[in-house]
């Protein structure tokens, strides 16, 4: 045989060998099947999944851009894999969605067989409402504020509006409206009662509030949640309006406001009852006492002459023989935890108006107090009964009491006579008093015509006005008062205060020096 029959004798068998290859590879994949047709309904916004089991190498597409496979790269209309089980998720859009259903057909290639394996229905056009919070996290249900407004975002593809909501709630500018495409910001708040805002409400309790079409045909609930109010929040009701100016009777059992308009009393009988409102009921009520010390006010915690019953809510105090001063002052749990450790120190500041440093509530804790009040003797008193003394820069009463020594009284010639000290230095100033006689035409123009006067006397000798060791005028009531700044030798012994009018003593005060 020559070498070109050699040649050609291998060609035709390298042919051969081609063709009964590619016969053979043409035979491996028809032999898959392509699995049978899947039913998928679905809506825009689903993710529906399918599955199947390939013998060979496939791929998918989709006939329709509405309907996506959901890859690891992403979003797309064809797919492939190898053989083996899989599951298939599809991405459903609102694209050209119609007011009847749409379809979409999966199809598979496996070798020489092709065929539909999943017909997709897209019902008609879904009306939809979703809702965010203010950072666009979606939420599954809508907080309502307490005090401060809430607020979240609607988004839906049709024009809306709030048309059902418990009475309690407040929408914001009084409604919430939408239109399609476009986000709309609401806001809500509870409507405060007194009681319901002391309490969390959850979605199980199955509050909700709906929106709806402009047809009303369409709706949708979302549930309403309420944290409750904040444990550093407090509301009160108390038997009047003003917290300030209750007096006490002496026997505890009267309490009375003055009307400053009417000059008429408003009367309880046994306590002041009180609404108070706190997250869960829980508030701390705390009872102070004012302790005024020769003209100089301080506050002392827990004073045991009043009682706050907390089942009934009500503020009562014991009897007593003597003017005192109290408060009563109702703080959330949340604050009072918060301060529990130093009370005086938290609610409690240093007022320096009056040139001295005198202790006063700080205006934050002002809000929680519940009454401030006087226990006093109520008995109608003669205008011109008694005497009065007030500290000269604070302007507190410092109170007088029955001068007894007869040998005093009548070496002076007087029936009347009081005593009181004269009050401490502080800060560095030395006060005074202001006196107020109380003697009927003891007045600015009887000390003009020399009918009214006060004598000051200190270890038998008359203190001198032109020494500056005191001085007559018109009191803070336009009263005419005398004024004791004392003597320039030293404030060591008593001072002698003779008031006379038309040459006649009426009353005398002996001011005791001023001691710890």
């Amino acid at each position: 045989m020559n070498k070109l029959s050699i040649l050609r004798g291998t060609a035709y068998a390298l042919i051969a060998m081609l063709f009964v290859g590619l016969s053979s590879c043409e035979k491996e994949e028809s032999v898959g099947e392509i699995p049978n047709v899947k039913e998928i309904i679905c809506q825009a916004g689903d993710r529906p999944t399918f599955s199947f089991t390939a013998s060979g190498n496939w791929q998918l597409s989709s006939d329709a851009t509405w309907c996506k496979f959901i890859t690891s790269a992403g979003e797309v209309l064809d797919m492939s894999g190898r053989a083996g089980t899989h599951t298939i998720t599809l991405r459903i859009t609102d694209e050209n969605i119609k007011n009847e259903p749409t379809y979409a057909n999966i199809t598979m290639k496996m070798g020489a067989n092709k065929g539909i394996i999943a017909k997709v229905e897209r019902g008609a056009n879904q009306l939809y409402m979703r809702i965010y919070d203010i950072t666009d996290t979606p939420i599954s249900a809508i907080n309502i504020g307490y005090i401060d407004w809430i607020p979240f975002r609607i988004e839906a593809n049709f024009r809306f509006a709030a048309v059902e909501y418990p009475e309690w709630v407040e929408l914001y500018d009084g409604a919430i409206t939408g239109v399609p495409g476009e986000q709309t910001e609401a806001m809500i708040r509870i409507i405060c009662d007194g009681e319901r805002e002391q309490y969390p409400i959850t979605k199980d309790d199955g509050h909700t509030i709906t929106f709806a079409d402009e047809s009303g045909k369409a709706s949708f609930s979302f549930p309403l949640i309420f944290s409750g109010m904040d444990n550093t929040a407090l509301t009160f009701t108390g038997p009047t309006a003003d917290t300030f100016g209750w007096e006490l009777s002496l026997d505890g059992k009267t309490f009375r406001q003055k009307n400053e308009a009417t000059g008429e009393y408003t009367t309880f009988e046994g306590g002041l009852t009180y609404h108070i409102t706190a997250l869960k009921n829980d508030y701390e009520v705390l009872l102070f006492e004012k302790v005024v010390d020769r003209g100089i006010p301080s506050f002392e915690i827990d004073a045991k002459w009043m009682t706050f019953d907390y089942e009934s809510a009500t503020l009562s105090a014991k009897a007593t023989d003597n003017t005192r001063f109290g408060m009563a002052m109702a703080l959330p749990r949340g604050i009072y935890n918060k301060i529990r450790a130093d009370i005086k120190g938290s609610i409690f500041e240093y007022d320096d108006a009056s040139g001295l440093e005198l202790e006063t509530i700080k205006y934050d804790y002002l809000q929680y107090v519940i009454a401030e009040l006087t226990q006093m003797d109520f008995t109608e008193r003669d205008p011109y009964d008694g005497m009065y003394v007030y500290h000269s820069l604070t302007i507190y009463e410092i109170p007088c009491t029955a001068y007894t020594n007869t040998e005093v009284m009548a070496q002076y010639g007087v029936a009347e006579a009081y005593t009181c000290p004269f009050p401490l230095p502080k800060d560095g100033k030395t006060p005074s008093i202001i006196i107020d006689p109380r003697i009927e035409n003891w007045t600015t123009d009887t000390f003009t015509e020399g009918r009214a006067m006060v004598e000051f006397y200190y270890r038998g000798e008359k203190l001198k006005a032109s020494d500056g060791e005191y001085e007559v005028g018109e009191n803070k009531d336009e009263v005419m008062a005398a004024r004791l700044i004392g003597p320039k030798a030293g404030f060591e012994e008593e001072v002698h205060a003779i008031f006379k009018l038309d040459g006649v003593a009426k009353k005398l005060l002996v001011v005791t020096p001023p001691v710890e």
